[in-house]
């Protein structure tokens, strides 16, 4: 499979927010993950494991549906990804594995003044102050 464009319609507006008619449109990807961009007047992006959860979240019990724009050309004949299932877990990373740099910056540290927002030490510039 490739990656797979579709439109979101909605026949009715179900939450009131969105009105009816194309209200999104998306990629699916190889993996079958989702990304799925809202229209109007506050356009978000969301990500979606699968079509299926997007279907189950905004489809309304069939008010809203998924209109493909590309057809399903099958399988990719070259390599092919293994089902995400079988992959093996990735705990989240260690954001904070080396120690933080020892930077005495008054607005983001509170080592030496105690609290946030201190005087900056002598000599340091708006631009260093403010970054």
């Amino acid at each position: 499979m490739t990656s797979r464009r579709f439109r979101l319609i909605r026949h009715q507006d179900v939450s009131g927010v969105s009105g009816t008619g194309p209200v999104a449109e998306g990629v699916q990807f190889t993996d079958g993950a989702v990304a799925l961009r809202w229209y109007g007047d506050y356009p978000t992006t969301t990500v979606w494991d699968a079509i299926e959860s997007v279907i189950a979240i905004h489809g309304h019990g069939g008010a809203t549906e998924v209109e493909w724009i590309d057809a399903d050309a099958g399988p990719d004949p070259g390599p092919t990804l293994p089902p995400r299932e079988t992959l093996a877990q990735r705990p989240w990373p260690d954001l904070h594995a080396t120690p933080e740099p020892q930077d005495p910056d008054p607005l983001h540290s509170d080592r030496g003044n105690g609290s946030y927002g201190g005087a900056p030490p002598a000599g340091w510039t708006p631009s260093r102050v403010f970054r």
